[in-house]
């Protein structure tokens, strides 16, 4: 689920402010939006949500099918159980990158054509929320009968619904630690794990750095985590903040950086190691398949990590809504938690966050020590770690 490199056109947030001043053509062009909500101050454009099952399927078959643009693979599991749920209603399924497909969307609306129904993507750094939810160009679909059971923030504090979420947390090789061996992640900047702290490159991986850079926003948390570990207020060393320090710590204690998680766990599973390793927690699902001896730790201080959401949007001018609605409702699992495409969402690693719906994860999403993800904030701060992180190496 790690969503690939991260184009430079979406982490340059200083260049691509004038498009907030665009004028409301996007949001007027969107005949199919309802009411404008508003969500931790960004303007959220959403689609009707109060039709039954029935209304949709009946208008989906005169549609005949739903294109969907994912970054999980996960929408194809689900679009084989929808297809024999609802017969007369195909699904398409492009597998695309989240920062990939804002490119792809933005050309398309621009040149008038409106080719996908439905979009699942993960975050960039803030992006999609400023530049595809904010413009109009994806739409928040949240059904009124399925709201109340929905987990905040992503009910009214979010952009759109996120129908599972995972994060970045600190893994160990369980044949050398009988226990955890870190608790705080300061930890990792002792004697102790010199040169045996892996992670997946943040550079390739938004949601990689999305971690650093929320250490970042968080600096007082860090902060206190820092006096808490040794018993004494931190002192910079020309660093701005102890998100930074963090940073500039953990690089002197001899980072290692990875090209994704499946390495981090691969350096750290094979064989008995002190080392320990930050990677995808959804990875989990993956320990039997690669034979690694590792488990994730799920309460780390000050927090364990920030939440990484696969959200669900309609997109603006979706040629047919309907049909995407109803994939949507699917993919939800319905009006009870209990329909057949939440399956392939409700994983080991990864959480489903609805009040109704049963983690197959030994603590629920609502008991999760993690940072609000804060999508204005990290969208302007971003770059600035980014840079940061490059003089480290």
């Amino acid at each position: 689920m790690n969503n690939g490199s991260m184009n430079p056109k979406w982490i340059k947030p200083a260049g691509l402010l004038s498009l907030l001043l665009v004028p409301a053509l996007l949001l007027s062009a969107c005949g199919n939006a309802g009411t404008e909500a508003a969500a931790n101050g960004q303007k959220v454009q959403a689609v009707t949500t109060n039709e039954t099952v029935d209304q949709l399927y009946t208008q989906a078959k005169q549609e005949g099918k739903v294109v969907v643009y994912s970054t999980s693979g996960r929408a194809n599991d689900a679009a084989e159980t929808f297809m024999k749920k609802y017969p007369g209603v195909k699904v398409e399924v492009s597998k695309v990158k989240s920062d990939e497909m804002m490119d792809k969307v933005t050309n398309e609306q621009d040149a008038g054509q409106f080719n996908p129904d439905v979009i699942i993507t993960k975050e960039v750094s803030g992006a999609v929320g400023k530049e595809m939810v904010e413009q109009g160009r994806y739409l928040k679909y949240l059904p009124d009968d399925i709201a109340p059971k929905v987990d905040e923030p992503y009910r009214t504090k979010a952009p759109g619904y996120a129908n599972y979420a995972e994060f970045r947390t600190i893994f160990y090789n369980t044949d050398y630690y009988k226990q955890t061996p870190v608790t705080n992640w300061w930890d990792l900047t002792t004697p102790e794990f010199k040169n045996k702290v892996y992670v997946a490159d943040p550079l390739s991986s938004p949601a990689f750095m999305d971690l650093f850079t929320t250490m970042v926003i968080h600096s007082d948390d860090m902060a206190a985590a820092y006096k808490q570990k040794f018993g004494k207020d931190i002192q910079l060393n020309g660093t701005e903040n102890a998100g930074y320090e963090f940073i500039r710590q953990l690089f002197a204690n001899g980072l290692t950086v990875l090209k994704g998680s499946d390495d981090v766990l691969d350096a750290i599973g094979k064989t008995a190691s002190g080392a320990v390793g930050i990677a995808v927690s959804g990875d989990v699902s993956k320990v039997e398949e690669n034979g690694w001896d590792v488990k994730p730790i799920y309460d780390i201080q000050p927090k364990t990590s920030v939440a990484d959401s696969g959200y669900l949007y309609i997109a603006n001018k979706a040629p047919h809504q309907a049909a995407g609605k109803l994939f949507i409702r699917w993919m939800m699992g319905e009006q009870d938690g209990k329909g057949e495409g939440l399956a392939a969402f409700n994983e080991v690693g990864s959480w489903v966050p609805r009040s109704d719906v049963k983690t197959k994860n030994p603590v629920g999403f609502e008991q999760l020590n993690l940072w609000d993800y804060d999508a204005d904030t990290l969208y302007m701060t971003s770059p600035k770690v980014r840079d940061f992180w490059i003089q480290q190496k």
